[in-house]
């Protein structure tokens, strides 16, 4: 290294560590502003290692505040270095800290092969699709490029034996076990909770008057009236527990909510045998703000039979459980321990709306939350409302019977994937009027996709509204131009326009002469000469 080439040490006095990388060559700094990010290249004549970049990539991401660091590594030619497969490990952690989303720990137990520039990589454990959807394979062709100096080629395959698929199957059917043994665990600790926090009867030949009567006769009030001992609830599932409630309502409940308390009417409910011979209760519960799939199990199907039939029967239910993304459904679900019969009056859910409301989706067309613009939209944003036209739409039928719908809106600054979950029996209906619909406001939560791995926004209002006020480019020019550089969509890859519409804004705009400049085609001509001889 030259003398006078500046060092990580001196540039960057206040990164403390005994790490080599203090000595290291500032090659190159580059700022991305547009998208917070920093470049860095980085000179070494001995071998570093890559635990060690990664501490340096996160001080110059906390010191500086940028989004993102990259660094580029560069060796003096007669360092050795070690191979891919000694530092595989450490390669692996390096991405998990860098690109969390794109799962590379799934990689940690592959087997490798390298020859020459081509990586191949074989799981023993299913993934591979997955993986180059999240384009984890893309992500490591460049950490290799940045930590060794070389553009490899990697390609991911499958090769699981007999045993190992066989070890898979066992292990799914295991956890679904766990989870029904889970549920039940929790209802004998809330039966062995009520009887050892009990009060003892008088016939008891070990009871004895309790010295404090407080808690036993209820305290008068200040007109010496005894206020009315609250009603016994009625247990369709699971025993009284001491465990502070943590009621929310459906609208506001998301996978990370962990145990919550719900109050609400019953939809529908339905009970299923699995393979285990237990019986898996599923019910939508709707409380007046919006409706959640609930889950449960009982011991078997006739027991589950007698369950749905009690829940059927009930004016309102409340069932405390534990929030959660259900993967085989792609939906927040609520696996339920207790289902306690109420007698509350809850709204009837809404009917289908008629066409002549502005409310596609949702119980109400007043949304408060936000107005954003899509340009300024970011995952820490949470609650939203985004304003626009749809420009996009996709649907996919879930194995629930529900409706995943995504649609791309358009609001001026830029677009975004927006989704919602549909009823079996609205779905039809709400689509249609998506994408005849001018214009949408909606209402929802602005996350990270991590199946698309993008900002999606999931919506839980949409309100039709006005579409975007669009206005009509002018050429008041007094001395017209004549344009001499002009592609149709016959130009493959250059342009979407039609012949047609060009001639006619050319005309509007008062142009004598235009000139139609197609790549090696002339399949526009006839379609511009048409135009003009009507």
């Amino acid at each position: 290294m030259s003398d006078k080439s500046k060092k990580v040490g001196e540039i960057f006095s206040d990164y403390k560590t005994n790490s080599n990388i203090k000595y290291a060559e500032v090659r190159g700094l580059n700022v991305v502003k547009r998208i917070n990010a920093l470049e860095v290249i980085l000179y070494f004549d001995e071998y570093i290692e890559i635990k060690e970049i990664w501490y340096f990539e996160k001080f110059l991401r906390e010191r500086f505040k940028f989004e993102n660091v990259d660094i580029k590594i560069k060796y003096h030619e007669k360092v050795e270095k070690k191979s891919i497969k000694e530092e595989w490990k450490n390669i692996i952690a390096y991405m998990a800290h860098k690109y969390p989303l794109t799962k590379p720990m799934l990689l940690l137990k592959s087997d490798l092969e390298v020859e020459g520039n081509n990586i191949l990589i074989k799981m023993h454990i299913k993934g591979a699709d997955f993986l180059r959807a999240k384009k984890t394979d893309k992500e490591l062709v460049k950490v290799l490029k940045n930590l060794f100096e070389i553009d490899y080629k990697v390609e991911l395959i499958e090769e699981i034996s007999s045993e190992e698929i066989k070890k898979i199957k066992e292990r799914l059917k295991k956890e679904q076990e766990e989870i029904v043994a889970h549920i039940e665990e929790e209802n004998r600790q809330n039966v062995k909770e009520m009887e050892d926090n009990s009060v003892p009867e008088y016939n008891d030949v070990d009871y004895k008057m309790p010295d404090d009567l407080e808690g036993y006769i209820p305290p008068e009030d200040e007109e010496g009236n005894i206020p009315e001992v609250e009603e016994e609830q009625e247990y369709i599932m699971g025993k009284p527990s001491k465990a502070k409630e943590k009621r929310i309502s459906i609208k506001e409940i998301t996978a990370n909510d962990g145990r919550v308390t719900l109050e609400g009417r019953i939809l529908t409910c339905e009970v299923r045998e699995t393979r285990s011979g237990k019986g898996m209760l599923i019910c939508d519960l709707y409380d007046g703000t919006g409706t959640i799939t609930v889950k449960s199990f009982a011991k078997d199907l006739a027991e589950g039979q007698e369950i749905t039939e009690k829940i059927k029967n009930s004016k309102s239910i409340k069932i405390i459980g534990k929030a959660g993304l259900d993967t085989y459904v792609g939906d927040v679900t609520v696996i339920a321990n207790t289902i306690v019969k109420t007698n509350v009056d809850f709204p009837e859910a809404p009917e289908e709306e008629d066409d002549d409301t502005p409310i596609i989706l949702g119980t109400s067309e007043n949304i408060t939350e936000e107005l954003v613009k899509v340009q300024d939209l970011g995952v820490d944003d949470g609650k939203v409302a985004l304003q626009g036209e749809v420009i996009f739409t996709e649907d996919r039928t879930l194995k629930s019977g529900k409706t995943l719908f995504s649609f791309d809106l358009y609001d001026g600054t830029s677009t975004i994937t927006c989704k919602a979950f549909l009823e079996k029996d609205k779905a039809k209906k709400i689509m249609k009027r998506i994408k005849n619909a001018k214009g949408l406001k909606i209402a929802g939560t602005a996350q990270m996709d991590t199946f698309a791995n993008e900002l999606t926004v999931m919506a839980n209002t949409i309100v039709e509204c006005e579409g975007l006020k669009k206005t009509t480019r002018q050429d008041n020019a007094e001395v017209k131009r004549v344009e001499l550089h002009m592609h149709t969509q016959m130009s493959q890859m250059d342009a979407m326009t039609s012949a047609t519409d060009l001639i006619k804004r050319a005309m509007k705009w008062g142009m004598k002469s235009i000139a139609i400049t197609d790549h090696g085609v002339v399949q526009a001509f006839p379609e511009a000469h048409k135009m003009l001889r009507i």
